[in-house]
């Protein structure tokens, strides 16, 4: 069984709110546990995908929930399709292990599997399901499909919290139910709730945050949140049995957001980007905005900068000469690197094994993740605050990992975890082989399978 929260740090699940947490404390005293490394970027998308398929964001060709339409200058939003390598549970029904999966993020829409898959993020709120009768079936039972809340950069907290319970609650629910009546071999289900919760409430839940006040109400508001999920964690202990592995896991970590960098009004302002008309105030950058005939990089924004490069053959008005690439994007990438301590402008062949896709030319990290990448022009290069809505944190480098239960050794406390981990170590407990290029290790170095 494998259990999945979004964004889940190990600052918190470890450590601040360990008291809060006594079943996933439990888990962790009787296994092996530790931080564990995100790929780069560390998103949603790709990091679940990269969790459960043993690749690396370049090999699946997705380095963000929107990704380059080739031959274009048009951004896609990735779903379930754009996987097109097997994931775990794919292994394991090729091996006659049964599956359940619930709302793990690139499952919607559904693809066959040897058991029953519920789709998750980045699909609609249609019922979704493989088989397509159990949509009806768990819509009758337990309410509309609700992949994920509708809103989480909002000023209406409570409303917020709201829509957090009722979420989790039926995401449980369902998955519950599944394993209970489907007896799967491999189960796995994620919870996007709590990424939803850190970028709403990470001021309250941050006791280094500048802002915070212990004494305010959504501190314990976001505690009990938290008390909840755990809650329904062990409720899920209480039904596994004697045979059961369990696996508890997050796809990143979360730190506070320091503000942000402009980056596409530092590319105009220094000319690597120019607009046909200069803006009248900020505003997002949209492809019909820019002279591409003189422009010769530009970038998207989110948790981290993807900048492209106007290339000549590449893009529909590309400008810059393949071969100067190399040179141009070094330039760039010192220019970015000097803006903020503590920033990497990486390439992708320097990150990953292979580069599907049409890759970002530089993958840009400021100061360490504590800021964000903004998209608009028009105003200043810094900014305070994210320009998508209120949001106290960014993404970081790690995540959570804790393996209890049948086969594994408790071993207290790792080191150097991944998470590609998470599927290796799954595979091992399944006894199910591998690819022999399939990334991670087997973490709970299963006795018994």
């Amino acid at each position: 069984m494998v259990i999945g929260f979004d964004c889940a740090p190990p600052a918190l699940v470890f450590d601040h709110l360990e008291a809060a947490l006594p079943n996933l404390t439990k888990l962790r005293r009787r296994g092996a546990w530790g931080p564990l490394r995100s790929v780069a970027p560390p998103i949603t998308v790709p990091a679940w995908a990269c969790m459960v398929s043993g690749r690396d964001p370049g090999e699946l060709g997705l380095y963000g929930f929107r990704n380059r339409v080739p031959g274009t200058y048009d951004l896609s939003v990735a779903d379930g399709d754009a996987v097109q390598v097997p994931r775990v549970w794919d292994l394991a029904g090729e091996a006659g292990k049964r599956v359940a999966v619930c709302y793990v993020p690139m499952t919607s829409p559904p693809k066959p599997v040897h058991g029953v898959l519920v789709g998750g993020f980045l699909g609609s709120d249609e019922v979704n399901t493989y088989p397509a009768a159990l949509g009806p079936t768990l819509e009758a039972r337990f309410g509309p499909h609700r992949p994920d809340v509708d809103e989480f950069r909002t000023e209406d907290k409570q409303a917020l919290l709201d829509a957090l319970y009722d979420t989790t609650t039926l995401h449980f629910d369902v998955f519950g139910a599944l394993w209970r009546e489907e007896k799967p071999d491999f189960a796995m289900m994620v919870e996007m709730g709590t990424d939803r919760l850190h970028h709403a409430l990470w001021t309250h839940l941050d006791p280094s945050a500048p802002e915070h006040d212990p004494s305010h109400p959504l501190v314990r508001e976001a505690r009990d949140y938290y008390a909840f999920v755990d809650a329904q964690v062990g409720a899920l202990i209480e039904q596994a049995d004697d045979d059961t592995a369990i696996l508890v896991c997050s796809d990143h970590g979360a730190r506070r957001m320091e503000g942000g960098v402009c980056v596409n009004e530092h590319l105009r302002r220094t000319g690597w980007l120019v607009l046909r008309e200069e803006p009248a105030s900020p505003r997002a950058l949209t492809p019909d905005m820019i002279d591409w005939s003189r422009t010769k990089a530009w970038s998207t924004g989110g948790y981290y900068a993807r900048v492209f490069f106007n290339v000549a053959g590449r893009e529909p008005e590309g400008v810059v000469p393949a071969e100067a690439l190399g040179d141009e994007r070094a330039a760039l990438a010192r220019e970015l690197e000097a803006l903020v301590p503590e920033t990497r402008a990486e390439t992708p062949e320097a990150l990953y094994r292979a580069v599907n896709g049409l890759a970002p030319d530089l993958l840009v990290f400021f100061g360490d993740l504590r800021r964000r990448a903004l998209g608009t022009v028009g105003g200043e290069v810094f900014a305070d605050s994210d320009d998508r809505g209120p949001d106290g944190c960014n993404h970081d480098w790690d995540g959570v990992f804790i393996a209890a239960g049948a086969g594994v050794r408790a071993r207290g406390p790792l080191e150097g975890l991944s998470i590609h981990d998470v599927g290796a170590t799954a595979l091992a407990l399944l006894g199910v082989d591998r690819p022999g290029d399939w990334l991670g290790t087997d973490r709970a170095e299963a006795s018994t399978k």
